[in-house]
């Protein structure tokens, strides 16, 4: 399914209510992988109607950081999931002259939670990623506890950011192979935000 919704995100053609319901669609299958990754095959015991059985514990005492602008479309998803889910925002803004990140906004819970989830659709050159990783670390987050979900990353994007947090901690729907003179990944999907909020 993950293949056919980034079909839709990805094609030019598709139109902003279509390219936000597909996007909604896989933000709820990304949500799931990463949650599986945060629960680390810690099992609970449950009953079902019939009998007793093994399940996978629901992670506990966790937040997102959806990265300002577009990291605010996979929210819902892990809204939905986790009860009273605590969210950090962080505003990062690309330099088109440099394409590196700077931070002109962020808001944090008081009490943070053990794991924290950076949202940012896009993994480009990894600088954002990377940027928000540092200033997790900064806060009293090992690399273990901090987690990326994202549906596009570029091979060095990808690679940039693994070699910050585990590997398994990051959760994305696929990794092209390259970016553009001007760091825009591709094939890629164009801006993620524009489309999704429309104004592109």
């Amino acid at each position: 399914m993950k293949e056919l919704y980034l079909t839709i995100l990805r094609s030019k053609n598709t139109e902003t209510s279509e390219f936000r319901r597909a996007s909604d669609q896989l933000a709820r299958l990304l949500c799931a992988e990463t949650l599986a990754e945060l629960a680390d095959g810690r099992e609970i015991e449950i009953e079902t109607p019939v009998g007793a059985t093994k399940g996978i514990a629901m992670p506990e005492s966790v937040m997102v950081v959806p990265i300002l602008r577009a990291g605010l479309a996979l929210i819902p998803a892990f809204i939905e999931t986790i009860r009273n889910l605590p969210v950090g925002i962080m505003g990062l803004e690309r330099d088109e002259e440099t394409a590196r990140a700077r931070v002109y906004y962020q808001k944090f819970p008081q009490e943070l939670p053990r794991h924290a989830v950076i949202l940012d659709p896009m993994l480009a050159t990894g600088g954002s990623a990377s940027m928000a990783v540092e200033f997790l670390r900064e806060k009293g987050y090992t690399p273990e506890r901090i987690f990326f979900t994202g549906v596009v990353a570029a091979r060095e994007g990808f690679e940039r950011l693994a070699a910050m947090i585990p590997e398994k901690n990051i959760v994305v729907a696929a990794i092209d192979p390259e970016l553009n003179s001007r760091k825009y990944i591709v094939p890629g999907l164009g801006d993620y935000g524009d489309r999704y909020f429309g104004t592109d």
